[in-house]
């Protein structure tokens, strides 16, 4: 008997984990608290709350749509949203720093211009008693300018960093868009002969997992050791793109990953809503 509550337990605790089942339940738990609080909390008895709640707290909107909803946007178009969200971000830093930096020029050169017209007028007032006094002046301010044009130069660094980002998320975001058009149909054929070596392996059986969540979040799951995502790398069926800049990782499915992937999802049957209930009935 231990053991079977165990296997309920693990068995609800995995569908808790995935993204669409989590983010329902707590869409729904927000959206109904009121009943559940009354169900809970209530000082009436266990019928009367029921009745009460039925009365009074029973909508199918409440109750489906609105936890539906929040659920299809917060696993389909928020991590959409939030790349986007990066995406003008970099962009608006790359302009802050270029105007930083017109701005700093700019003070760099009012302070040139300042120092040749102060050494001008020094040198007409002191004569060239003093000449030697303002080189020296002249000298500690060109060292300024030197430090300064340091600082420029490292700022226009940090452009091309930022630049090379913008142009990695670009090239990031075009990978989706990539299609088996350029294959020829030898290619297709070697690829389907790989694929169906591929699927004998013990790594086929972490595919599924792996091609979800990088389709999904381009992420690895994080419960798949290390080794598993390196020998897919190794395989040519996923790409790691390091951005060292920003210290994030991203990865991507290969067009052989996709050809993988096609075939994967095209050779799995879709059950019905009443097979799938038969299936994992509870036994009571």
């Amino acid at each position: 008997m231990k053991e079977f509550f165990n296997s309920i337990f693990q068995t609800s605790s995995e569908r808790m984990r995935n993204p669409v089942v989590g983010s329902f339940i707590l869409s729904w738990i927000v959206f109904n608290w009121k009943s559940i609080t009354t169900l809970i909390f209530s000082n009436k008895i266990i019928e009367n709350r029921i009745d009460y709640i039925s009365q009074n707290f029973v909508d199918i909107w409440y109750q489906l749509y609105y936890p539906l909803f929040f659920t299809v946007f917060y696993v389909l178009l928020l991590p959409y949203l939030t790349l986007g969200i990066d995406y003008i971000l970099s962009y608006a830093k790359i302009k802050r720093k270029e105007t930083a930096t017109d701005e700093i020029i700019k003070d760099f050169k009012d302070k040139q211009k300042i120092a040749v017209e102060e050494r001008i007028f020094e040198e007409a007032k002191a004569g060239n008693a003093e000449i030697s006094e303002l080189n020296e002046k002249i000298s500690d301010l060109t060292k300024v300018n030197e430090e300064k044009q340091k600082t420029i130069n490292s700022l226009k660094i940090d452009i091309d960093e930022l630049t090379r980002e913008k142009k990695l998320l670009e090239a990031f975001m075009n990978i989706d868009n990539q299609d088996e058009s350029e294959l020829t149909v030898e290619q297709i054929e070697l690829l389907d002969n790989e694929y169906k070596e591929f699927i004998k392996t013990e790594d086929a059986s972490y595919f599924e997992n792996i091609a979800i969540e990088i389709n999904q979040f381009k992420n690895v799951p994080k419960s798949i050791n290390q080794i598993v995502i390196e020998r897919f790398i190794m395989r040519g069926i996923i790409r790691k793109i390091d951005d060292e800049e920003n210290q994030r990782i991203f990865y991507t499915l290969t067009r052989k990953g996709k050809h993988f992937w096609k075939n994967f999802v095209l050779s799995k049957d879709i059950l019905s809503k009443e097979d799938w209930d038969n299936e994992h009935d509870l036994p009571f």
